[in-house]
């Protein structure tokens, strides 16, 4: 949605049916996971589920539209031009609400007491930065829809290493969830096959 109020893009139904089934699929397998949760949670669950979908698809219209507008001017936006000012909001972003929630003192408390725990947080912001640099490649050469389709078939792929490598359990929703992203994932490939073999007969 948000690519298409903000970004003015189009696509074909087929198109519209194999991202829906990608994405869908994945909250279905997200919700179909064997957890004992109450009510309260799974209905909150459910709610960010839906507003993390949303707000994707908000900042892939405004990076469309970025993209649009940048080239009218002769300018094309670098990977890692996207990824710091990306980072930068964010950061600035997650300070105010820390300073707001009155969580920056107890966060830098419990670092001090648990010195171990640096070590992991810098493996993980470097692998959050190598994986970001694929991300926003994607992004800076690619449509957004692509990396819709990227993001969701990797989280598909994720449940799928941890039930067959971790022996986690999967419910029944959840397997019709991972049927449903897999036959999207499948078709969106076929298509693009198709498509590569006309252009390369003409």
């Amino acid at each position: 949605a948000g690519q298409l109020l903000l970004g003015g893009a189009t696509y074909t139904l087929r198109e519209y049916l194999q991202v829906a089934a990608i994405i869908g699929g994945t909250a279905i397998v997200s919700l179909g996971k064997k957890k004992k949760a109450s009510s309260a949670s799974s209905s909150l669950g459910v709610f960010f589920i839906i507003m993390s979908l949303v707000l994707d698809g908000v900042t892939a219209g405004f990076q469309k539209r970025l993209k649009a507008e940048t080239a009218k001017v002769g300018v094309k936006p670098k990977p890692y031009d996207f990824m710091f000012w990306t980072n930068l909001f964010m950061a600035l972003t997650a300070i105010v609400i820390a300073l707001g929630l009155g969580e920056v003192q107890t966060g830098i408390t419990y670092c001090t007491e648990n010195p171990e725990i640096l070590s992991k947080i810098v493996k993980f912001a470097v692998c959050s930065a190598v994986g970001q640099s694929f991300i926003f490649y994607t992004i800076a050469n690619f449509d957004p829809l692509v990396l819709s389709t990227v993001t969701t078939t990797r989280k598909i792929f994720s449940v799928l290493l941890s039930i067959f490598l971790k022996g986690h359990a999967l419910s029944g929703t959840g397997w019709s969830g991972i049927a449903l992203a897999c036959g999207g994932i499948l078709s969106e490939l076929q298509s693009k096959a198709r498509g590569k073999g006309k252009s390369h007969s003409h």
